[in-house]
């Protein structure tokens, strides 16, 4: 990154975070063979999640999560489809793909032994939808945690991501600060954003789950935080608490209007994710049993499909994995 960009300490702490070294050489492996198969259509590869924390609670269906970064859809599927690691159309892929950004592919790479969720998307929707003209909130809730970058396929490519997930870090702020406790540090923020992102998820995760992952992630996320609060500080959005050194509030209190346009900012994100799971029914191989699965996992509770189920998933499946996510947000509501 430029010595420029790096001056400011966002910017900074961002680059220290995402550019630290690799420590699993399978995943490293699984990388390089997909660098080599997509050739100059792929961008960068950026890896995130519970894995990349060290908070996973890993078993055969807990996958990589990798962020795609492409130049053009078309190109890079149909590289995929030559090396092997597709079965869909590149065609249909490509077209799927304009809509609901990022698209959800599964790539497995057996002699490494590496299930890859990758979430494809092309370089200018990413910068997008990290910024304050964004569709949803699907790519900023997990693009403000921390990242490694894996690969990027030149310097501008590096530098373009970088900045997408610096902007992904200060945009916290607008959909956090309804929620934030009174007064907060670094923590507080961090965890508060965190808990507000997963509970707009569609998907149910059991209580307790937002402090576990904040734990897995405090140290890498503290630093990032804590040169976003000197610039809002800087800024005037925040003002240090008298006597509490590192300990702020908001200068303006949240209104009404506020806090309502956040609320419709996430019911209209998960309206969103809902609809791009009727997509990826069609991009993800093995979604039905993928799906199932990780229901069973983050709720808590064994999801059971009928014969007739899996024969007719499409028109039967909806309403019963609605039904059983929302018994799962009902009982993580009355445990909380």
């Amino acid at each position: 990154m430029s010595t420029a960009l790096l001056a400011a300490p966002l910017a900074r702490a961002v680059y220290e975070r995402t550019l630290t070294p690799s420590d699993d050489a399978a995943l490293d492996a699984a990388a390089r063979r997909l660098r080599a198969a997509a050739g100059d259509s792929l961008r960068g590869l950026l890896f995130f999640g519970s894995r990349r924390t060290g908070a996973a609670r890993a078993d055969a269906w807990s996958a990589y999560d990798l962020f795609v970064v492409v130049e053009r859809y078309r190109p890079f599927y149909a590289a995929l489809a030559r090396a092997g690691l597709t079965g869909k159309r590149p065609w249909l892929l490509a077209l799927v793909s304009r809509s609901l950004p990022p698209t959800q592919c599964s790539l497995r790479f057996a002699a490494e032994g590496v299930h890859v969720k990758a979430s494809v998307i092309e370089q200018k929707a990413l910068a997008r939808e990290t910024g304050p003209g964004r569709r949803d909130h699907f790519c900023i809730g997990r693009l403000f945690q921390p990242m490694r970058l894996l690969y990027a396929r030149d310097d501008a490519a590096r530098d373009a991501i970088l900045a997408c997930l610096e902007s992904s870090v200060r945009e916290t702020w607008g959909w956090a600060r309804p929620w934030l406790p009174a007064p907060f540090d670094a923590a507080g923020y961090g965890l508060s954003a965190l808990s507000t992102s997963m509970r707009w998820e569609v998907r149910p995760e059991p209580p307790g789950r937002a402090e576990q992952l904040w734990a897995a992630q405090r140290e890498l996320q503290i630093p990032v935080v804590e040169a976003l609060l000197a610039e809002l500080a800087a800024a005037g959005e925040i003002v240090a608490v008298a006597g509490a050194p590192g300990t702020w509030s908001a200068r303006r209190p949240v209104g009404r209007l506020e806090r309502l346009r956040r609320e419709l900012y996430f019911r209209h994100s998960m309206a969103r994710a809902t609809a791009r799971w009727v997509k990826h029914v069609v991009s993800f191989e093995g979604w039905l049993d993928y799906i199932v699965q990780k229901a069973s996992r983050h709720g808590g509770g064994e999801l059971r499909l009928s014969e007739r189920e899996r024969r007719f998933p499409l028109l039967l499946l909806w309403g019963r994995v609605f039904r059983y996510l929302a018994s799962i947000r009902k009982g993580a509501k009355k445990s909380g």
